[in-house]
Order: structure tokens, then sequence, then C-alpha cells
């Protein structure tokens, strides 16, 4: 009977996240309940979840020969001209990060650009198959270019001026509309938020454990950049102002293809 419950369970759950009437009745049971039975918390990872679902049962349909040569990872609202602009929400193709599976043919992509995405994916079962992927996905020679908040510069502030800098810098760059959840507590909680906002980060990085990464994942020639750096390299990719705070790092397939050889 258990395994019945639980097939049946299972079915109604992808009869949710696969159809447009699912979703629509799924929305409409969070709304009526979040305040009733669950927190603002769980709500949000309810909602995640959905959307990895969703993002999960549509992987197989999508094009394994891509139709742009350079992948930008975890866009969201920044869609880029020009990349494969990939998220669980509103991107050209709609994958789910965190389960460490792309559909593209190896070799498929001659960069790869992620700006403050890889922050949200636990280290070792998320973060990791993800970058193997990454490792696969690109063309001997071909260029990652990460980008974080910087567990050295967060640390660094907080013992100099208990991240009052850190927290001007954040206000200067954010809209006039968003709340950044202080509150009016001390400059210090911005580290906390940093750390967990709202429990969705799950890793901060230096370049050393980043470094380390990349390179476990096969990656080589790290370099720590900045952000004018990745804009020299890709102009088209909007303006952060975000170097205050973090860390931008490149690393790169070893080998060449045929026609950087002949380049070089």
């Amino acid at each position: 009977e258990l395994l019945m419950l639980r097939s049946i369970a299972k079915q109604l759950l992808d009869c949710c996240v696969n159809s447009a009437l699912g979703r629509g009745f799924m929305r409409l049971v969070l709304q009526a309940y979040q305040y009733r039975l669950l927190s603002d918390r769980a709500i949000g990872q309810i909602r995640l979840d959905l959307l990895r679902s969703h993002a999960r049962s549509t992987t197989g349909k999508i094009n394994p020969q891509p139709a742009h040569p350079r992948l930008h990872v975890g866009c969201g609202e920044r869609r880029v001209p020009g990349w494969l602009n990939i998220d669980l929400g509103d991107a050209d193709a709609k994958i789910d990060l965190a389960c460490g599976v792309l559909p593209w043919k190896d070799e498929s992509f001659e960069a790869v650009a992620s700006q403050q995405v890889i922050e949200h994916l636990e280290l070792h079962v998320e973060l990791r198959p993800l970058v193997e992927e990454l490792y696969r996905v690109v063309k001997p020679g071909g260029e990652v270019w990460l980008s974080c908040p910087d567990l050295e510069k967060v640390c660094r502030s907080y013992g100099h001026d208990k991240c009052r800098e850190l927290l001007e810098d954040k206000d200067n760059r954010k809209s006039a509309d968003v709340d950044i959840g202080m509150g009016g507590v001390p400059s210090q909680h911005f580290i906390n938020l940093l750390f967990d906002q709202g429990g969705e980060h799950k890793n901060l990085f230096d370049e050393e454990l980043l470094t380390w990464l990349l390179e476990r994942c096969g990656f080589v020639g790290c370099i720590r950049k900045t952000e004018a750096d990745f804009l020299d390299r890709f102009p088209e990719f909007p303006r952060r102002r975000d170097d205050f705070v973090s860390l931008y790092l490149l690393a790169v397939k070893p080998g060449a293809t045929a026609s950087q050889a002949a380049t070089a």
C-alpha cells in the first residue's frame, strides 16, 4: 500500500510540474497556505523545487547542438544576445543547474560565463558536477569566466569596519525599490546576508578555493580578473559594478582547436 501511495503521489507531482494547469493549481495552493502552515523560506524552496522539476522534465527536448557558441549560465533576467542563456526561468533553455547534467554535445562551446550563480550551489553535490559538465561541453582552449562574492573580501571587510564599506557599496548599486533586508540593524549583519541570502547561498569562495575546484575538474591557467577584464572580453554583457565585493576568475580547458592553433 505504501508503494502504491508513493506511486500515486509521484504521478500527481509529475502532473503538477509538467502541465500549465497543474503548475497554476500548485501556485494557488502555495498562495492559500503560505500564511497558515508554511514559512516564507519553505514557500520559496517549494517554488524553487517546482521550477527545478519542470526544468528537468524538459531537458530531454533540448537540441544537443546549441544555437550559439557561447554559454551564459544562470542568466536570470540578463539575457545576453549572441549567447545561449540558461536558467530555471525565462531563458533560451530551462536547465536545473543543481542536477549536474547538461544536454549538449561534447566540446559545444567556445566560452562559458556565469556571474553571481555558483554560490547558490552546494559544493560537492551540485557545483562540482556542474563544473565537470562545463569542462565536457567546452572546446579545448575554451574559456570559463566565473564570478561570485569574494570570501576574502567579505572577511577582511568585517575585520576592517564591520562591513560598512561593503554595505555602502551595495546601497550605491541597488535600485531604489530594492530592500536588501538590513532593516536598520548594524552594518555587521550584512555579512550574514552575504553568507545566507534567505537560504539561497550555499558557499562563498576565495581565489584559492575556486581555483581548487576548477583544477580538480580539469581546467588550468586560473587567473584572477576584474569585471573590467570581463567586459573588455565580452562587452555585450551589462555592467554590474560589483568588483568591490566580487571575485572574478578565468580558467581554460587544456588544448586548442585547429582554428585557435592556426591563429596562435
